[in-house]
């Protein structure tokens, strides 16, 4: 994580955090063993070989030639990591491919499947809903009715991605209502090349965020307390605003949709599995660094200044008995590679 030569996260790209981790000791040291990958990061030498494995796939390493005679037989090559910048396109344009997919399987969906309830306003009670005509009216009034909040908050987001517009708006309003234990079951779908929200999730997540993905969903939902419902006046237009719900009966029926999607969904990988113990801020502000951002860019997303995070680090520090922020990176990126899920001793937003 040394500022001076960052090396980006493949994660958000859905490679594993395994292969992100070798991936970004390759770059940082040069042509690397298995054997010594191994070593260095106390990982075991069939969790890296899988690793390479899944790089090699992408095009992201490669092995070069063989180490001294004498080594184990398939640790006997040295392996070196891509250029970021050429990895970095050709992940990429995959993923613009697959997002392409997902969003011509979002529009059918629409088409075809969209629950008749969302799609057909005649079904909702004149005296149980009101529409809410634009965005601003609408997130006026979404503000409001949170505000009140004080056990759960179930949200769906058909959209593959959130600007940074939309994540400033949302921010605040999402902090408020964790900060408030109210319960948060965010359903999405997996974020496209252009979402800018990576960040914000895993502040959200590290603050007790739950969150579950399906490939696609209905359509966009918003329920408050299991009493207020709002769901989009056009399915396909975000413009035209929403539809704000009261009725019990309709309200009951959308937290039932709502309800069997989430069973339906799982929980994706996160960019990165921080180890037990952190604090909130002190996994998020980790979790950024690794993705890249620099002190400066964090004070400003996450509203706390630089000097923050510079104590967050120093303790952080102090803590693993490291003396820089490259080697506590390789630390905490080591003791979550060990905490992974299915390893041995092994342990997202709302705006419109």
């Amino acid at each position: 994580m040394l500022e001076a030569q960052v090396v980006p996260s493949l994660m958000k790209w859905g490679v594993s955090p395994h292969a992100d981790l070798v991936y970004r000791t390759l770059i940082t040291f040069g042509p690397w063993s298995v054997d010594s990958i191994s070593r260095s990061l106390e990982m075991r030498s069939r969790q890296v070989r899988t690793a390479l494995d899944e790089l090699s796939g992408l095009g992201a390493a490669a092995p070069e030639r063989a180490v001294a005679a004498g080594a184990r037989a398939g640790d006997d090559r040295l392996w070196s990591g891509r250029a970021p910048a050429h990895v970095l396109s050709l992940l990429h344009d995959r993923h613009h491919r697959a997002a392409l997919a997902r969003e011509r399987a979002h529009q059918r969906l629409i088409r075809v499947s969209y629950p008749s309830l969302v799609a057909d306003p005649a079904r909702i009670p004149a005296g149980g809903a009101r529409p809410l005509e634009g965005l601003e009216r609408t997130m006026e009034r979404i503000a409001a009715v949170s505000a009140t909040e004080r056990h759960e908050n179930l949200a769906m987001n058909p959209e593959p991605s959130f600007n940074a517009a939309q994540i400033k708006q949302a921010a605040p309003l999402e902090r408020q209502t964790l900060a408030r234990g109210v319960t948060v079951l965010s359903l999405g779908v997996p974020a496209s090349a252009e979402d800018e929200s990576d960040w914000h999730d895993e502040e959200m997540r590290s603050h007790g965020l739950y969150y579950r993905e399906l490939p696609e969903v209905p359509g966009k939902l918003l329920i408050i307390d299991r009493a207020t419902a709002f769901i989009r006046l056009d399915p396909a237009n975000r413009a035209r605003g929403m539809w704000e719900i009261t009725e019990p009966g309709v309200v009951a029926e959308l937290v039932s949709l709502f309800l069997e999607q989430w069973a339906r969904a799982t929980e994706p990988g996160r960019f990165w599995n921080p180890p037990a113990g952190l604090s909130p801020r002190e996994s998020t502000v980790v979790v950024m660094l690794a993705m890249g951002y620099t002190d400066t860019a964090i004070a400003s997303k996450l509203d706390i200044s630089v000097r923050t995070i510079a104590y967050t680090l120093s303790a952080l520090m102090d803590r693993y008995d490291v003396t820089n922020r490259f080697q506590l990176g390789l630390r905490l990126g080591a003791e979550a590679a060990r905490q992974a899920p299915g390893e041995p001793n092994g342990h997202e937003t709302n705006g419109e």
